[in-house]
């Protein structure tokens, strides 16, 4: 065979293997263009999976961010609340201290005005006590006063303690004189003898007391005071210069006819009307208008 011939074959045959070669090489790239298709399906699929997945994550992402914020909303709120609450808390707490301190110091008043009420209790009954020491010692002095002269004093003992003799003004001095007649020292004398002096009366003060009735005197009404006064200071004067009674304890005053205990226009009240009052007035004060006002203060404490 001839070169031409050699080459001949050589050139087919290399044909041939090149023919098989791309055979070959064909066969395996389409194994591999599917196995890529296919990887490329499984990675579209993956792809597709993901996107979704990750739709979703999103999704779940806002939804937590809203709830996020809710939260944080609803956290700020709490705090809020929390601070209002341990506002009342504190606000509480200096309430019931001032609560706590107002009642202690009521619990402190309530303790003194018992003792007040005690003390002011005691006082009473002190007084009260007094007072009937004195209606019983008077009542006695009435009795006897009464029993020796009759018609001529009269005795009268009120709430106050405070003993009055009405002397009836004829006893003691003559018609519109105010000079004591016989009559009027010797009932002076008695009365200094049977009250004044007595111990039980030792702390009084001896008022004096001259009225007239109404009936101007010379015509002139004003002498009436003149009459009244001149009339009670002459008795005081009889009884510290005779029968010895303590000046300290003398007071004279002359009230005219302004202090009736008769107002009718008949002779017989104005013979009322003309007298000399002595009055006994005890060392305490022991006026209704003092056992008012202590009797209301305790009402009063009693209240509270």
């Amino acid at each position: 065979m001839d070169k031409k011939g050699i080459a001949a074959v050589v050139a087919i045959a290399v044909s041939v293997i090149a023919a098989i070669v791309f055979a070959v090489l064909l066969y395996t790239t389409s194994d591999k263009l599917e196995q890529t298709e296919t990887d490329l399906s499984t990675t579209q699929t993956t792809l597709e999976t993901t996107q979704a997945t990750l739709q979703k994550t999103e999704t779940a992402k806002t939804e937590l961010e809203k709830k996020l914020a809710e939260t944080e909303k609803t956290l700020k709120d709490t705090q809020s609340d929390l601070t209002q609450t341990k506002e009342i808390l504190e606000n509480a707490s200096e309430a019931a201290r001032k609560t706590a301190a107002e009642r202690n110091k009521l619990q402190q008043d309530k303790s003194n005005l018992e003792r007040e009420k005690e003390s002011l209790r005691a006082q009473l009954n002190k007084i009260e006590s007094e007072l009937q020491r004195i209606r019983d010692q008077s009542q006695r002095s009435i009795a006897a006063i009464q029993e020796r002269f009759k018609d001529s004093v009269g005795a009268v003992l009120d709430e106050a303690g405070r003993l009055t003799l009405d002397v009836k003004g004829k006893i003691l001095f003559e018609t519109g004189s105010a000079i004591l007649s016989k009559e009027g020292k010797e009932l002076l004398d008695a009365i200094a003898e049977e009250v004044l002096l007595n111990k039980d009366y030792a702390d009084y003060a001896i008022h004096v007391e001259g009225h007239t009735d109404n009936t101007p005197i010379a015509g002139d009404a004003l002498r009436n005071w003149d009459l009244s006064t001149q009339r009670s200071i002459s008795a005081v004067k009889y009884l510290q210069e005779n029968a010895k009674i303590d000046p300290k304890r003398l007071s004279g005053t002359g009230y005219a006819f302004y202090q009736p205990i008769d107002t009718a226009e008949t002779a017989e009240a104005k013979a009322k009307n003309r007298r000399i009052e002595i009055i006994l007035v005890p060392p305490q004060d022991f006026s209704t208008e003092l056992l008012k006002s202590l009797q209301k203060v305790m009402e009063s404490i009693e209240a509270k």
